[in-house]
Formats: structure tokens, sequence, C-alpha cells
């Protein structure tokens, strides 16, 4: 019996062991130890042939990295200049990249292969940045270069991913019909350089190439011009052409029998032709300006203004609103009844919107016993469209909640307060006919009773005022009665409307002075005052002075002065083929922070 206890003992023991032993190495299991992220992009080894070789023939290129790599957005990224009719294949084998031009080279001309940061190590995406391979057909490697930013023209930011272009075939539709000889695109900041260029006078234009064809072919995409030629300098570079020299008996080719990824192609197409229904004037117009100066250049990014005026919609809301959507700004706006002609012909139920890209037309009762309209719009003397509308819906499509009604909006602003400088203004929905002031009352204080003054304004009749100037720091009460306001088609108000705000007081805002000196007294400018991307305020200027801006909220605001070269008191943007650069606008460098109660003092010289 104590044999078998033993054992059993020593069994028992066995077992504990294990289980202790296994838990351990439950307890114990962790991954293995990585060592630091590698942050290191790719370097390249060697290439065949080297990079900035002369004399090259079109044969393929190999360029080896010192780990696998991946391509990252190529078509989007990868630039040759000059350009080439098709894109090369790009293809990947193990730790290189296969580089094949399946188009014949012109002579003597050197080519650059820009990848931006489309190269990528495959483990962590670390790119390798701005890297170009340079070949040249001709004995020697082109060395010239130019530099420069691109700004949007109306707002001096930088234009992000817009192709720089230059030409030496000048005249002035080239852009149009023939791609350029050199090309480069703008980064983040809107900088640009094009490196290997000959020597010659060249035509420097931008484009935001919404169709990736390298040709100016459609209204809406952007451009920029220089409107004289320009000569390339040399600038020293950092590359060397010995620095990817194939040397086989001081570095290590990876093995070519080695198993090879995936081959991956990136190809696009540039077309020549512009597009239909775009037609360019053949011209040899010569640049006839002097030369740049050598050194940055900036271009200024604008959209011609597109004069093909349509309507874009068209609509009839009961019992009687026009609403017309137009495609540009309109200049005067007019709408005809070419069948049964209005009988009021002056048509002074009518509002323009601020950008003058819409019109609202209200009809009087008379001229809506029709079933339908049969329009004609017209912008000053140009016809523009015609329109059919049914304005006599059926009875029974027409629910209850659709019936046309009266409605009245304050101007009041968040928390219910209004500026004391300025007035409660009321908004209908539809044109006002009548006014029963008598029903309306107001109380200051919530006690002492106010006489009650208003006026109507604005070309629709839509809008009314209190015409009393507001006691500072006050509380305000009006009581409109239903049925006080009635509009053309014999609506009211359906129900009381109780309208109570506190007026504010002068040391809730602070001024601005600023001092501008101009760049050309006796010319005529814009100032602005701008606050969260809006024009604020702006003042018609010629002379250099001291402009001030009261009852300012407190917040953060910014200047801009543009230069209204043809007196028309707005900016304009450019036209190509005129030579016609947008107008110039200049910004104040920092913005100004505007406190309550405080007077700012602010001096710019826009020459400086």
């Amino acid at each position: 019996m104590n044999i078998i206890s033993d054992k059993l003992k020593i069994r028992h023991f066995i077992i504990l062991l294990t289980i202790i032993f296994i838990s351990a190495g439950c307890a114990n299991v962790v991954s293995p130890g990585g060592g630091p992220v590698d942050e290191d992009p790719p370097k390249v080894i060697e290439s065949s042939p080297p990079n900035f070789s002369t004399n090259y023939d079109g044969s393929d290129i190999q360029i080896y990295f010192d780990e696998f790599i991946e391509l990252h957005n190529l078509r989007q990224k990868m630039l040759v200049s000059p350009p080439l009719e098709d894109m090369p294949d790009v293809r990947i084998r193990r730790r290189s990249i296969i580089i094949s031009i399946e188009e014949e080279l012109m002579d003597n001309t050197t080519y650059n292969l820009f990848f931006g940061d489309a190269i990528r190590d495959i483990t962590e995406g670390n790119a390798l940045s701005n890297f170009q391979f340079v070949v040249s057909t001709g004995d020697y490697v082109d060395s010239l270069s130019v530099r420069g930013e691109v700004v949007n023209a109306f707002d001096l930011k930088p234009a992000e991913d817009v192709y720089v272009m230059m030409y030496d075939n000048i005249y002035d539709s080239v852009p149009y019909k023939e791609l350029p000889v050199y090309i480069s695109r703008t980064c983040e900041n809107g900088q640009f350089e094009i490196n290997n260029m000959r020597k010659g006078e060249y035509l420097m234009f931008a484009l935001k190439d919404l169709s990736r064809s390298y040709i100016y072919d459609q209204p809406d995409e952007k451009i920029a011009f220089l409107d004289s030629l320009i000569v390339p300098e040399y600038v020293k570079t950092t590359p060397e052409p010995e620095k990817y020299k194939n040397d086989q008996e001081n570095k290590e080719r990876p093995s070519e029998t080695e198993e090879q990824t995936d081959t991956i192609t990136e190809h696009e197409t540039i077309e020549n032709d512009t597009e239909e229904g775009i037609s360019v004037e053949e011209d040899t117009t010569m640049y006839t300006q002097k030369k740049a100066e050598a050194g940055f250049y900036r271009l200024y990014l604008f959209q011609e203004e597109d004069t093909v005026q349509r309507i874009s919609s068209a609509k009839f809301t009961p019992p009687g609103k026009l609403t017309f959507e137009f495609r540009v700004p309109f200049d005067s706006v007019y709408v005809e009844e070419y069948k049964n002609p209005f009988d009021d012909e002056k048509q002074k139920y009518k509002e323009f919107s601020k950008d003058k890209q819409s019109m609202s037309l209200w009809l009087d009762t008379l001229n809506l016993e029709r079933d339908s309209l049969h329009l004609k719009v017209w912008d000053k003397d140009h016809l523009i469209d015609t329109v059919k509308k049914s304005i006599k819906p059926k009875q029974d499509q027409r629910r209850k909640a659709d019936e046309p009604e009266l409605t009245i909006k304050p101007n009041l602003q968040t928390g219910r307060t209004i500026s004391y400088f300025k007035n409660l203004v009321l908004t209908a929905n539809n044109p006002i006919k009548e006014i029963d002031a008598e029903r309306i009352e107001i109380y200051l204080n919530d006690s002492i009773p106010v006489e009650s003054t208003w006026e109507h304004f604005g070309t629709a009749k839509r809008r009314v005022k209190f015409d009393q100037a507001f006691e500072q720091d006050t509380t305000y009460s009006f009581i409109i009665p239903d049925s006080t306001f009635t509009d053309i088609y014999g609506l009211t108000n359906n129900d009381t409307l109780n309208i109570s705000f506190n007026t504010t007081k002068s040391e809730n805002y602070g001024k601005i002075f600023l001092d501008i000196t101009l760049p050309n007294d006796g010319e005529h400018y814009i100032l602005q005052l701008w606050y969260d991307d809006e024009p604020l305020e702006e003042k018609f200027i010629n002379k250099s002075d001291e402009y001030k801006f009261h009852n300012l909220p407190p917040a953060r605001y910014s200047f801009k002065l543009i230069h209204d070269k043809n007196k028309n008191g707005k900016w304009d943007t450019g036209k190509y083929l005129k030579g016609i650069q947008p107008e110039p606008v200049f910004l104040l460098d920092e913005d100004i922070e505007v406190r309550q109660n405080w007077e700012h003092e602010i001096i710019w010289n826009v020459n400086q």
C-alpha cells in the first residue's frame, strides 16, 4: 500500500509541475522585439543608364533601390519634361523600377522624369521626395532653370497642383494648340521649379488642368501668364552625373533571377486636340514686351469671365412669384410676356440678388388671370431664352399645407439683440401693399410707449423698417397683431408677432483708423475690410489718407486693396488672348484684433 501511495504522490507531483510550466509559458507569450521603426525613404544605389547621362538612345531605364518599393498615385504625380505623347510605362521588378519609353525622342534634348513622392518603401510607406531622373539625347545635359510661385489672383493664396508650362514657339494662342516644351507642377506652397532647360526665350503659362491634357481647352480651367518673355538662368544644383554610376565592381546589383513581383503599369495619354466646341483663331502675334528680369517669377491664377449667359432654372411659386437663376451674372434683366403681354410692363415688383445671378418677379393679380406664361428673358438687348410656365395647378393636386401665406421675419441677431445704430427691419415673402401701423404697439423697457413710424424700402416693396433711432443698452418690445400687413395678393399675416430685443451700446465696439499709402495717388482703388472670409465694408478711394471704420464688433479683421483699373467698382478677372491681367490685389500682412471700446491705429504702406 505504501508503494502505491508513493507512486500516486510522484504522479501528482509531476502533473502539478507540468501545469506550472504550461501556465508560466502561457503567461510569458510575447511578440518578438522589432527594433526601431524604419523612417528612412528608399535610396537609389545605381541605375542603367546613370542619372544625367548623355547620348541616351531611348532604351529602357532601370533604377535600383536599397529596399522593396511601391508606386503611389504615379499617374497623378509623374511628369515628363518636355511632355511625351504617351507617358512611359513604369514597372516594378523586385527592388527596381523599369521605365520604358515607347516613342521616338527629339534629338539634342534633355528629358526630365519627375516622380514627386510617388516612390515609397513597401513596409512603412516612406516617400522618396522630389526624385527626378535626367537624360539627354545630345552630347550634354541642359543646365538652365526657372523658379517661382503661382498664387490665386483674388486672394493671393498659394495655388497647389497647378501646371507651369514653358513654350519656345511663341504666339498668343499657343497654350490652346501645342504641348509645352517644359513643364512643372506647383507644390503645397504654390512654388515650382523647372530645371535642365536649354538657352532661349520662353513664354510662361500656368494651368489648373482639369482634363490632364496640358492644353488650355476648357472654359472653367484657371490660368496664369507672364506678359513678358523670360530667359532661364544657370543655378548651381547638387545632383552629380556620377552619383549613380553603373559600377558593378563596387556595387552589388540585386539578382535578376530573384522572384519578380507583379508588373505595375502606369499609362496615360495626352490629347492634342482641343475640346470640340472651343475654337481658337490662328494667329502669329509675337510677344514684343521686354524680357522679364531673371530670378523668381510670380504668376496670378484666374478664371476668365464666362460671358455665355443662360437660364439655369425657372420656378413659379404660388400665388405669383417667378424666380430665375442665371449661369453668369447679368447686367439688366427684363422679362416679356410675348403671347399675352403683361398689363404692367414696368414690373415694379422685381428684385435682384446681390451677385446678380438670380431675379425674382412677383406678378400682380391682373397678370395672374391666365393658365400659363410665355416669357422671353432679356439681358440688356440680348435675348437669353424663352420660358413657358404653367401657373394654374389643378385644385386636387394642391394640399392645404401648400396654400400661400404671408410671413414676416425680423432682422434679429443671435441672442435677440440689434446694434443700436441699425433699424429694425421686417421682411415679407411677398410685396407689401398696406400697413395698418396704428395697430402696432412699441414699448421701451416694457412700459414706455413709443410712436410707430414705418417706411417701405427695396425694389419689390417686401421690406419695412422702424424709421427711428434706438437708444443704447435698452429693451424694446414690438407687438404686431394679425392682419397688420397685407400683400399685393390680399394675404395678411395670420398670427400676432411679438418681438423683444436689447440694443447694444457704443462701448461694445471698437474702431480702426487706417493710414494707407497707395501705390499711385489719383488712380481708383477699392479698400475692403474683411471678416470671416467676407467683405464687411468697403470704401472707394483715390488718395493716400486716413480712413476710419467704426462700430466693429470684437473680432479679427483683415484689409484688402483692389486696384480698380477700369473704374467699375469691382474686381475684374483677366483675359488671356487680350493680354489683360486680373486687377492687382494687395493684402495687409497681418490681421487686426479689434477689442471692445478700443481704437486701433494701423499704418499700411502698400508700396513696401
